[in-house]
């Protein structure tokens, strides 16, 4: 099929900017697939790999800004290529970097005249290229302004360094690769409509993060800051740096009554450094370690641990309410909805298969599928990039993996892969059970639901005609606050026959049990 681009010289635009781009240009007619990059040496070699580079393209430098497109004829050449001008100048500008929203007002072109610009500005956004993140996170710094790194590709050396200087200068380096934040009522990266309370929560994790502070509006609570601290916070190497910074900051910030800590599995003598500085805030605190924690050290603290991410937010509420944290949750809830699942399924059925765009939800399930079955490891055998479970015939993939967005838009934004592997499960006899998440909020396709459903309908069908009932359990991570509105995105799932449930941990253990009871049948 014919490969056409645009090259635009000297036009800037961040990341998630041209994920929306790629993802809006890849549903136009004609369109088969389209990236838009800026034109490093790295993006360049992945348009290459993925043969969408043209020659125009080849030629383009750091500053410029690159689409390549396959078309399904090269009659669409002239639409298609008119659309990306279209779209282009809508998302902010056209050729020769206009301003936001087209406007021709000269706008700063550097970090430091946007600081002189905004001298009341305390925070910078930076999503630049990994290789220019660094530079440019250290320039935020000498500036005065904390830093929300939201580029990936950073050096785990530029990221300890970063975070001493920040430690030094009394700032936060939040990244990199860091997804999401809510600094007062300003959402950074991918994030939820929540209220405003008394409830701060740090995380090292991304989705956990929009989970718990989604789960605490709905539960009633509010929220005063989420500050997320990137993946590899609680790393020996980085020391919790950002993790520690943040509850300290948290601990002396008035609107804040109870702290939240949510970790990826890091160092065990950083996570203990983490329970004792949120005991030495004198604040009730909840903390949930997806690796698992220490629990002896926790009560020794006084930190409530909880068992879940579902359970972390009903611990915050109930604190913030001046009640005692309620039990970990009663697992007769999800033993009953399993058997419903199981009993619907014929023999052969024997599989459970989870497709996530959040890569904690994806490892909260696969914990909780392991765990069901009585197995400590996540993989038995050999596993696809991004397979966070690999147990038997059961399998969990994280679609948010750097093996499936390098060169596309995260899942987040772009259904489209996650639709075409839903739809290759529904086809294998063995697949009873499908499990998927649905992220809401800002930065996240406009209807995540409504995109998905076609793809539903026609994995139920698939699965009908030969027979079977195949069953998909989804979790929706947001608020009725957020643009897309959970209670439409939810009836809009469930129209197509999806069994929703009320949050992702809930969804975890169904799935675990599911694995459980087939098994049983089995054995």
């Amino acid at each position: 099929m014919p490969i056409i681009g645009l090259l635009k010289a000297k036009t800037y635009r961040d990341s998630v900017a041209l994920m929306v781009l790629s993802s809006a240009l890849s549903e136009t007619a004609g369109v088969v697939q389209a990236s838009a990059m800026m034109g490093t040496p790295a993006n360049l070699e992945i348009m290459h790999a993925t043969g969408l580079l043209t020659p125009d393209c080849a030629r383009a430098g750091p500053n410029d800004l690159c689409i390549g497109l396959e078309v399904s004829d090269a009659a669409f050449a002239a639409s298609v290529l008119a659309e990306a001008e279209r779209l282009l100048a809508a998302a902010g500008g056209s050729a020769g970097g206009a301003g936001v929203g087209g406007s021709t007002a000269r706008q700063p072109r550097t970090l430091r005249s946007a600081a002189r610009a905004r001298a009341d500005a305390n925070l910078a956004l930076i999503s630049v290229p990994g290789e220019y993140a660094a530079l440019e996170a250290r320039a935020a710094l000498a500036a005065g302004l904390h830093v929300f790194l939201f580029s990936d590709n950073v050096s785990l050396a530029d990221e300890v360094a970063l975070k001493q200087e920040a430690a030094e200068l009394g700032l936060l380096v939040m990244g990199p690769d860091c997804g999401t934040a809510i600094v007062g009522e300003a959402p950074l990266g991918f994030a939820n409509a929540v209220r405003r309370g008394p409830i701060g929560v740090v995380g090292s994790s991304g989705t956990g993060l929009q989970e718990i502070t989604s789960q605490i509006h709905r539960l009633g609570g509010g929220v005063s800051h989420a500050i997320g601290t990137g993946g590899r916070d609680l790393y020996g190497a980085v020391g919790g740096r950002t993790f520690l910074a943040a509850i300290d900051a948290l601990a002396v910030d008035p609107a804040t009554q109870v702290l939240v800590g949510i970790a990826k599995p890091g160092d065990a003598a950083v996570e203990r450094a983490v329970l004792d500085r949120l005991a030495a805030t004198g604040k009730p605190s909840v903390v949930y370690f997806l690796g698992g924690a220490d629990a002896a050290a926790a009560t020794s603290r006084s930190v409530t641990l909880a068992v879940d991410l579902e359970h972390a937010a009903r611990c915050a509420v109930a604190l913030a309410n001046g009640e005692p944290p309620p039990p970990p949750p009663d697992p007769d809830e999800a033993e009953g909805v399993a058997r419903q699942i199981v009993m619907g399924l014929l023999p052969k059925q024997r599989a459970v298969r989870g497709l996530f765009a959040g890569g904690t939800l994806a490892q909260e399930a696969a914990s909780a599928v392991s765990r069901a079955l009585g197995v400590a490891s996540l993989a038995d055998g050999a596993s696809r990039a991004g397979e966070v479970l690999k147990i038997g015939p059961h399998g969990i993939l994280d679609l948010g993996d750097d093996a499936y967005t390098r060169g596309r838009p995260h899942p987040l934004i772009d259904p489209r892969l996650r639709n075409a592997e839903l739809t290759a499960e529904a086809a294998r006899d063995e697949v009873g059970l499908i499990l998927l998440d649905v992220i809401l909020g800002t930065g996240s396709h406009a209807d995540p639901a409504g995109a998905l459903t076609p793809a539903v309908l026609d994995a139920r069908a698939m699965a009908q005609a030969r027979g079977a009932s195949l069953e998909i359990l989804a979790s929706l991570c947001g608020t009725e606050d957020d643009a897309q509105g959970y209670g439409r995105q939810r009836a809009l799932l469930e129209d197509a026959g999806v069994r929703v449930v009320r949050s992702s941990s809930l969804a975890a253990a169904v799935a675990g049990r599911v694995a459980a009871l087939l098994a049983e049948v089995e054995g």
